[in-house]
């Protein structure tokens, strides 16, 4: 029966762990990003001057001059917000700020106070200038207002004026065309003046009255209705002279600045710097091509065990120091008997007579893997032989506190018996250090000599362990990996790119050396991350351990 796939929560969950892991292992990058957004934001705000905002209000009557011929409604509804958006662009219109200049003699720029609608359900306008000066700024305010208002006052007096005469003109020519109708009349009127009783004109006149109606009652109707146009202007006077704007509310000294406002700048600098930070950390942690997690490796060995995790310690690279003989109770020191118990598993598949252990690169903790597994083993009742093969970069002896030579290199050579280099550390761990530096490592490792010294090795102990050269600088790790039965492969998190893994592993496999697994060296105490030591005492965690390292070969 095949396996369930993972339900869309349960893949929410990975992910949402795996972005939890991230924030866990650049947490100091988001702090670090939020502090010097915080700071930054502070330090700009604390330099900068006090700024106070001055505001006025005023109220605008929106009404046009040309309604009073027309005879239309004082301002359409539709056009209400274009008429009072006209109001702001006169208000900071160059003839306005000109005008102010004039009366004004103090320090501050008239172009600096703007207009602004206050609401779309009103006629107001604020006036608002920024300053250091609280109390200028205020001034200016309420005589920019006070100016707009004469200026607005002298161009709807003109305005006004203009329509008062020319609603006259009309009047007037009406009057002369009634005049010029109603003269024959007025002839008969002033003849009845003198003889108010003759009947003969009398006669006439209220003929010619109704003759004459028909010519005059529209032209009468029509001066009637200027006329009372004219009467209207003349009742806008008022607004004529207050400019058609109103003071609502004049400016006064502002008592708190609105800029700088540190506390919300240092708030939304610490949002801002979150966001980035977060960011930054997720962008660092995609370029980082560092092993992170049990996953990273295993993602790039393509199925190779991990074997052990070592903890990270301050002393662990220190050129003597071995977690199973100076710090034994320590999880580092558990660690590595971690290590043992699975290589002893693995060796009841296939036989390990001869184990290699080597990194792609220098300072990932080989040796000290080799110092601490000889001692595990030997604590388990091995009897164990320290080989060092690392002829460039020897450290081995400095672990067990032994001399360089006579050692490894000597043996081959001729120049010391292979009894008297070995080294007696205690009863079951002898060391054979790598001996005199030699000219050609590589081609001393290759020669039959050093297949027969290892051969007569296996004979005498129950496991040998080889210290050898990292994998990619040089290539006597790979011509050392003919002469052994398991590999392991050391891998720093701190240090080790997966590119390295990678073509180690690939440098690996194309001599056949029959790697076993890996060891990750520098994993946080504690685990997190991905981590995890798994050093419990469970009879079913021993299995899994079992099957997983079997199912490898």
């Amino acid at each position: 029966m095949l396996p369930l796939d993972p339900s869309p929560s349960e893949d929410d969950g990975l992910d949402l762990r795996a972005y939890l892991g991230v924030l866990r292992r650049r947490w100091k990058v988001v702090v670090a990003v939020v502090l010097a957004a915080v700071s930054l934001a502070l330090a700009l705000s604390l330099r900068q001057d006090s700024l106070y905002r001055a505001r006025s209000e005023l109220l605008v009557r929106q009404r046009d001059s040309s309604s009073i011929i027309s005879n239309a409604p004082a301002v359409q509804a539709t056009e209400a917000a274009r008429s009072l958006n006209n109001e702001v662009k006169l208000f900071e219109s160059g003839a306005v700020v000109t005008a102010v200049k004039k009366v004004y003699d103090g320090p501050l720029n008239p172009n600096r106070v703007h207009a602004s609608i206050s609401s779309n359900a009103s006629d107001v306008i604020s006036a608002t200038l920024t300053a250091t000066d609280p109390k200028e700024a205020a001034k200016l305010v309420n005589l920019y207002v006070t100016t707009f208002i004469e200026v607005r006052r002298t161009e709807r007096t003109g305005e006004l004026l203009s329509v008062g005469t020319e609603l006259q003109t009309k009047i007037d020519k009406l009057a002369a065309q009634i005049a010029t109708i109603s003269q024959p009349l007025t002839d008969i009127e002033a003849q009845l003046s003198d003889d108010p009783t003759n009947q003969s004109l009398l006669s006439q006149r209220d003929s010619l009255r109704n003759q004459l109606a028909a010519q005059l009652e529209p032209l009468q109707s029509q001066s009637a209705f200027y006329q009372k146009q004219l009467d209207d202007l003349q009742l806008t006077a008022d607004i004529a002279q207050s400019g058609g704007a109103q003071v609502l509310t004049p400016a006064v000294p502002p008592t708190s600045p609105v800029s700088p406002m540190p506390i919300r700048d240092a708030a939304i600098a610490l949002v801002l710097g979150a966001i980035l930070g977060v960011g930054l950390a997720f962008l660092i942690d995609t370029l980082d091509e560092r092993i992170r997690s049990v996953g990273d490796l295993e993602a790039v060995t393509r199925g190779l065990p991990t074997l052990a995790l070592v903890p990270e310690v301050d002393r662990g690279h220190d050129s003597s120091f071995v977690a199973l003989r100076d710090d034994p109770r320590s999880a580092q020191a558990e660690a590595y008997r971690s290590l043992r118990t699975a290589v002893k598993f693995a060796a009841l598949d296939q036989s390990i007579k001869v184990l290699q252990v080597t990194s792609a690169l220098q300072g990932e903790g080989k040796t000290t893997v080799v110092a601490n597994l000889a001692l595990a083993l030997a604590q388990g009742g091995d009897r164990v032989a320290v080989v060092c093969c690392d002829l460039r970069r020897p450290r081995v002896q400095e672990r067990f506190g032994v001399g360089l030579t006579p050692g490894f290199t000597d043996v081959l050579v001729g120049d010391a018996p292979l009894a008297d280099a070995l080294r007696r550390y205690d009863t079951n761990v002898l060391i054979l250090p790598a001996g005199s530096p030699p000219p050609n490592p590589s081609e001393l490792l290759s020669s039959n000599k050093a297949a027969a010294v290892v051969r007569a090795l296996t004979e005498e102990f129950d496991i040998v362990l080889i210290d050898c050269t990292p994998v990619l600088p040089v290539t006597d790790a790979l011509v050392v990996s003919r002469l052994v039965d398991a590999t392991l492969v050391v891998v720093d998190r701190r240090s080790t790119s997966r590119k390295a893994v990678a073509r180690s592993l690939q440098l690996l496999g194309q001599v056949n050396a029959p790697v076993l697994g890996m060891v990750l060296n520098g994993v946080p105490e504690g685990g997190g991350a991905g981590y995890g030591y798994g050093y419990g005492y469970s009879t079913d965690d021993g299995r899994r351990r079992v099957r997983r390292v079997l199912a490898a070969h």
